[in-house]
């Protein structure tokens, strides 16, 4: 009877050990959760104020001012650029934009491996009763970027740099650093075989602003056009110079910010002159700034051939259907606008047209019928190239935009632009040729004029006219 007790008491003393560790075992798995959602904004050219998560899978995320600066125009805040780790995967995530200090529509990118990069669908994207932008979308893979736009960061430039190193027709020069110590590159692209008297030269520079990354892929276009061994590009080189700084605030870009230096400096504003000698600027300018202006004084003063087109990239926040847009100045001489100012006029509208024929009409915002004079007061590039050079240099801004950009119903892209640069080529050939286009832009669209009143809103500062 003992050993029946026995048995029946280890019995129950077994099953009773069982049945705890089932429930340990269970417990452990109910009580096991999923990793906590983060996001950050910690690697080359991210940017974000406050994000939070104001349920499992709801977030607010605040942009920021460049260097959280809060004396900065609210214009400013524009550029924002995350990644989200641990995202759920199983049911759609909501992130709400606040703080920007832009309204219009528009729809960011995502990607999964920081490489190749998708636009969120519209019906992913909406705007609240504050003009908030609100996307919801579920992610395929926990780990997700999402950016205002198309980022291109230092690093994707050098590594650009390195895969058209050693070429024959292409010197990459470093004529001078940032204030934080990196280099400012210099790509020169002739036919060095050639001789240089009969050639002539262009001037080009972009990323100014640091978050206007579509330069960045027009210049790709453009260089990947003129090193394509093509018989075009060969015509080109032979008779012309390029010389192209292809990012100019090399510290911002890397810092994140939208338009300004680390020390919150807008460099397309600070081409001071000198008051003696306007040729030469303040001693007190940015250093970014007076690496390329001593650049373009020497072109101008080497007693080599002088510079015929000087390019100045940006890309400007915009309602979706507006398209890429010149900065022409001046008019005509029945405006009352002096001789050298109307051929200066006479010289951007020709080459507004000649692109036009190039890329396509319906793909740039025609001219304004008066480019108003204001901007030579103002301390643009624009304004040191005409004041010591007057008509002699068709110097002009370039504007890209953000959205559907005369593509509707689709948003445009990185090729899309690139495919821009090649145009860009082809009519800076043209012009070069003396080519006139077939047909006029501005007189084709007239009455669908919007410019300036768009761009960029309430920002005088920046309005070049």
């Amino acid at each position: 009877m003992r050993t029946s007790l026995m048995r029946l008491l280890f019995s129950n003393f077994t099953g009773c050990i069982l049945l705890l560790l089932i429930v340990m075992l269970t417990g452990c798995g109910d009580t096991t959760s999923a990793p906590a959602t983060t996001v950050t904004a910690a690697f080359e050219s991210g940017s974000i104020g406050k994000a939070v998560k104001t349920s499992a899978t709801e977030w607010e995320l605040t942009v920021a001012d460049d260097n959280n600066n809060s004396t900065l125009p609210a214009l400013w805040r524009s550029w924002w650029y995350v990644r989200m780790d641990n995202a759920a995967t199983g049911t759609p995530t909501t992130i709400t934009l606040k703080n920007s200090g832009w309204f219009s529509y528009y729809l960011p990118i995502y990607s999964y491996d920081q490489k190749t990069w998708h636009r969120f669908d519209e019906a992913e994207v909406t705007q609240n009763q504050e003009r908030e932008l609100v996307v919801r979308k579920q992610f395929a893979q926990a780990t997700v970027w999402l950016a205002r736009f198309y980022p291109y960061t230092f690093s994707d430039l050098e590594t650009y740099l390195r895969s058209i190193a050693g070429n024959r027709f292409l010197e990459i020069q470093i004529p001078g650093y940032s204030q934080n110590g990196r280099p400012l590159y210099l790509l020169k692209l002739t036919d060095p075989d050639s001789p240089v008297a009969a050639k002539k030269r262009i001037f080009i520079h972009a990323r100014t602003h640091p978050a206007e990354t579509s330069p960045s892929f027009l210049l790709e276009g453009l260089i990947g056009s003129l090193l394509s061994g093509s018989s075009d590009a060969a015509a080109l080189l032979a008779t012309t110079e390029f010389f192209i700084f292809p990012m100019h605030n090399v510290d911002g870009v890397i810092a994140g910010n939208y338009r300004s230096t680390p020390k919150s400096e807008n460099l397309e504003v600070m081409w001071y002159l000198d008051a003696a000698n306007p040729l030469n600027l303040r001693a007190d300018v940015p250093q970014e700034v007076a690496i390329v202006q001593q650049y373009a004084k020497k072109l101008m003063t080497d007693n080599g051939p002088p510079v015929l087109i000087a390019l100045n990239l940006h890309a400007s926040n915009s309602e979706p259907d507006i398209r890429t847009f010149f900065f022409p100045h001046f008019g005509s001489t029945a405006q009352g606008y002096t001789a050298s100012q109307a051929s200066l006029w006479d010289k951007q509208l020709r080459f507004i047209d000649l692109l036009a024929a190039r890329y396509g009409a319906e793909l740039l915002e025609p001219a304004p019928e008066n480019g108003g004079a204001g901007f030579a007061n103002n301390p643009f590039p624009e304004t040191w190239w005409w004041v010591n050079f007057q008509d002699q240099v068709m110097a002009m801004t370039i504007e890209m935009t953000y959205g559907r950009a005369g593509f509707a119903p689709r948003w445009i892209t990185p090729d899309d632009t690139r495919q821009l640069g090649r145009a860009l080529l082809s009519a800076i050939g043209d012009y070069c040729s003396g080519a006139v286009a077939a047909q006029a832009v501005r007189k084709s669209a007239a009455g669908r004029l919007l410019y300036p009143d768009w761009y960029p809103p309430y920002a005088a500062d920046e309005l070049k006219f």
